[in-house]
């Protein structure tokens, strides 16, 4: 990979969009909340702005530099130096999860006669690529396929709306609000996943030219993406009723399956699966290359392509290491993964930093 990269803010959007849609609009997340997803949903987005918020204050505070950087500059090189190795592996194993999701997705969408080792080395040797030819390229082309998926998202959400299958009864009534519920689906699950998720974004925002857009442009994307979801939420409950919604691994495509409009248009999980297939290799890839920019980091004399293909190993075990039976994938992803692994490395370790960060530049006045 060239050693000069750079983008603008309008790029890292894009990218950020498609990565915070990725694989959680077609799981369809929140939904444990039932017919108050679409609720839960939105007080995650707001609390995920304010994380993102403190990412993005942590970044600036340190120089804009990566997380390696950031990590080894405020813990000290030897404690910052095992957290570096420990979010490497940490990208790695999300990277590892993303590609179950998008293995079985493609297994029970497209490819049913097809082994999944083979749908599984495709994807990572397009990723190989992909990082071959340096993150610039990768990052430019999030313009168009994000102007793609939004097509398509609003389109769904269209055939949703004008089929006979679109019952708002389902939602009612609206009160009483079981805030009990809607915190227990906010926390520690949706503001994880995805919007916790952001913090391998550290790894990206050194290439941003406009480094002080970055706070604007994304929470503009998060509260895009964040309605995106609510309302994809609000859609398929609409369609498959809130009891049964969340029982379905891929609602969204239960649900859009489903529609028929004017009895002519069908098949139309096509869009839920042309939305997912670009979504879903975003994320993948982001991760892939938050891991192997991390190792960089920690290894700087091994050289890149060595790194990159321990790094495609990595994620490769990884899918094959956990689960690859859907309930106990979900189980694991669902209940045991966020509170004992993504909440100490995305919200613990990121609020020390900041703290650390907020006091030493006080200091520094």
């Amino acid at each position: 990979m060239q050693s000069k990269q750079a983008f603008g803010v309008i790029e890292l959007c894009c990218t950020m969009l498609l990565f915070l849609l990725g694989s959680a609009i077609v799981l369809g997340v929140g939904l444990e909340a039932r017919k108050y997803a679409w609720l839960a949903i939105l007080l995650a987005g707001m609390i995920g702005t304010l994380l993102f918020g403190m990412y993005v204050y942590i970044w600036k505070h340190n120089h804009y530099g990566s997380l390696g950087f950031i990590l080894k500059q405020q813990f000290g090189k030897y404690l910052g130096l095992v957290l570096a190795i420990i979010y490497a592996l940490y990208f790695s194993f999300i990277a590892s999860r993303v590609l179950i999701d998008f293995t079985q997705f493609i297994s029970n969408s497209l490819l049913y006669n097809m082994n999944p080792f083979y749908i599984k080395v495709s994807i990572l040797l397009l990723v190989l690529y992909t990082y071959s030819k340096g993150i610039e390229p990768f990052i430019r082309s999030a313009i168009l396929f994000g102007f793609v998926t939004l097509l398509f998202i609003i389109a769904m959400f269209a055939f949703i709306l004008l089929s006979d299958l679109f019952h708002l009864e389902y939602m009612k009534p609206m009160l009483p609000v079981p805030f009990a519920n809607i915190r227990k689906a906010v926390f520690p699950l949706l503001i994880t996943l995805p919007f916790g998720e952001l913090i391998v974004f550290f790894t990206l925002l050194p290439y941003v030219i406009e480094k002080r857009a970055v706070w604007k442009g994304g929470s503009v994307v998060i509260l895009v993406s964040t309605v995106i979801l609510s309302f994809s939420a609000f859609l398929t409950i609409s369609v498959l009723h809130p009891d049964l919604a969340w029982q379905h691994i891929f609602p969204l495509v239960k649900a859009i399956e489903r529609v028929h409009v004017l009895n002519y248009i069908q098949r139309l999980d096509l869009i839920a699966v042309i939305i997912f297939i670009i979504g879903g290799f975003f994320k993948i890839f982001v991760f892939a290359f938050g891991s192997i920019r991390v190792m960089q980091e920690c290894l700087p004399r091994v050289k890149p392509g060595i790194l990159a293909t321990i790094g495609l190993s990595l994620i490769m075990g990884g899918s094959y290491f956990m689960s690859n039976n859907p309930p106990q994938h979900l189980k694991l992803g669902l209940e045991i993964v966020p509170p004992f692994v993504h909440v100490p490395l995305q919200i613990v370790v990121p609020m020390l930093l900041f703290v650390i960060t907020a006091v030493r530049a006080r200091l520094a006045k």
